[in-house]
Order: C-alpha cells, then sequence, then structure tokens
C-alpha cells in the first residue's frame, strides 16, 4: 500500500465530477481554511477519519461515514495528521437532471432545504444500509472508465444517489442526531447573519441583538467555526457575490446586492480569499460555457 498522498481527478463529464484521494496525510499537509463549493458535494470516507466544520456544528468523521454538503455551506475540513485517508468527493452539478428531462426540484431542491449545518453526517451504518455507499463506489468506477457508455451510466447511478439522499433529508432529524457538536448561540448568529448578510453587521450589532458581550462572542463564536463572526461574514458575502455573477449580475452590482458598500475594500477581499480578480472569474464562467 502506497503511503503518498495522492488525488486522481475525473472530471471530464460536466455534469459529475469523482476525485479519489488516498494516502498518508503529513503533518502540516493541510491547512484548514473555510470555504464552499458551487456544486452539490457528497463524500464518502472509505477509510480514515476527519473532523468538518460545518456552518458552526463540528462533525467527527470516521470511516465509512458520507457527508452531504450543499453549495451554500460553508465548511472547514481538519484532517488528522499522520492519518491514512481514502475518500470518494463527487461534485455534481444541478444541471444533470436536464439530461433526463427534470430540473433541480425533483431532487436538487429537497436537498438545498435542509438547514445549512444540520444533517450533513449520514453515518456508515446507515449509508451501507441504504446502499449509498456502493452506489458512490460505482460513481468512481464509471468516472475512471471515460466512455460514451460510462458517462451515460455515471449520469443515471448520480440520480440514484440523489434520490436516496432526497428520501433521507426528510428524516434528516432522526437520522443526525446526536452526530454533531454545536452551540446553540452561536448557531443563532450564523442563521442571523445568513439571513441579514447585506447590512451592516458588527460586533456591536450581534452584542446587542443576542445580549452577550463583544469579547465573549468573538471568542465563541471562533471556537465553534474556527474563524471570527467579521470573517464569516465576508466568505458568506463573496459567496453571494460569485452566485449573483454566475446569474449574470455585475461584478460591481453583485458586490453591492452582497452587502459590500467599498468596492475597493471588496476588490481587496475577492482578490486575498480566492486568489483571483472577479473579472478573472467572470472569465473563467465564460471558458467554461
Amino acid at each position: 500500500m502506497s503511503t503518498s498522498y495522492r488525488k486522481e481527478c475525473y472530471d471530464w463529464n460536466q455534469y459529475v465530477k469523482a476525485h479519489y484521494s488516498h494516502g498518508l496525510r503529513e503533518i502540516g499537509a493541510t491547512l484548514p481554511f473555510l470555504h464552499y463549493d458551487k456544486d452539490l458535494i457528497i463524500e464518502y470516507y472509505r477509510r480514515g477519519e476527519a473532523s468538518l466544520r460545518i456552518e458552526g456544528n463540528l462533525y467527527d468523521i470516521k470511516e465509512g461515514d458520507v457527508v452531504l454538503l450543499n453549495p451554500d455551506e460553508l465548511h472547514m475540513s481538519e484532517r488528522k495528521d499522520n492519518c491514512y485517508m481514502e475518500k470518494i468527493v463527487l461534485h455534481i452539478n444541478d444541471g444533470l437532471l436536464g439530461q433526463f428531462s427534470a430540473d433541480r426540484s425533483v431532487f436538487f431542491e429537497k436537498i438545498a432545504k435542509k438547514a445549512k449545518g444540520k444533517g450533513n453526517l449520514i453515518a456508515s451504518n446507515t449509508a451501507n444500509s441504504l446502499g449509498l455507499s456502493k452506489k458512490i463506489e460505482d460513481c468512481l468506477s464509471l468516472a475512471a472508465e471515460n466512455t460514451p457508455e460510462s458517462d451515460v451510466l455515471l449520469c443515471c447511478k448520480t440520480v440514484e444517489v440523489l434520490s436516496t439522499l432526497s428520501s433521507l433529508i426528510q428524516n434528516i432529524d432522526d437520522i443526525s442526531a446526536n452526530t454533531s457538536k454545536g452551540n446553540k448561540t452561536v448557531n443563532k448568529i450564523i442563521d442571523y447573519i445568513n439571513r441579514h448578510y447585506a447590512e451592516p453587521i458588527t460586533l456591536d450589532t450581534l452584542s446587542d441583538r443576542f445580549h452577550f458581550s463583544k469579547y465573549y462572542i468573538s471568542h465563541l463564536f471562533k471556537d465553534f467555526v474556527g474563524i471570527s463572526p467579521y470573517d464569516y461574514l465576508i466568505a458568506r458575502r463573496l459567496y453571494v457575490c460569485n452566485n449573483l455573477i454566475r446569474g449574470g449580475t455585475s461584478v460591481k452590482e453583485a458586490a453591492i446586492e452582497a452587502g459590500f458598500t467599498n468596492y475597493s475594500n471588496f476588490f481587496r477581499l475577492y482578490k486575498k480569499h480566492f486568489q483571483i480578480t472577479p473579472q478573472q472569474f467572470k472569465e473563467q464562467l465564460k471558458a467554461e460555457l
């Protein structure tokens, strides 16, 4: 068994991308940072353990677990050092259902209704009993084949995964009971920021609303989320901004709608977070068409 960490990417299907990571995670190999993905993400931990911070809740991931991440769920991975890892990740674009003369309302909208940071972990026993683990394994095998036939089968198998997940969402409270560690105050603050991100929000705002000192809120939030309330607000605004740009809104209008009042400050924060400019992001979107 090779211990060097490798990541194999199968990205030739425009609707489903499969990544297979395996090997030994060395100390300091991964720097955790809060981020989100533009697609629905399914992670299957075939071997190894990790921790995931998702919208203020901490999940301890064990071998065989499956993790579900909606595109708007900010998360941060904290892999355990010197732990052998095998992980399959599916990136699923909601344009997939167009192949079947359906739209995202069939499965994606049901899954999107899940509360942020809640019900993200599907324990190994549940994943196995529903055949979810096997279906994800099949998706990886089909993606690796890269033939016209396997491409069609990959889309069909992925729809099976979505069907299983959308059924699970209806009972998500039962399935995910006691699987995450969180704090009610932090969850309320996150919910407030997610609903009012376009408004002026400061530590004073949060202190007045939740009746705790700025110092307490700042430290409590960082303990559970991993970053400050300000950094979370910026990350949320940047996510909204990218979604607006993706939908055809101009960069300046998107920045204003997302809550940025100073364009120069927005530009600086955007480039720092994504390592590219908003205009470069727009060019990337054009290239993908």
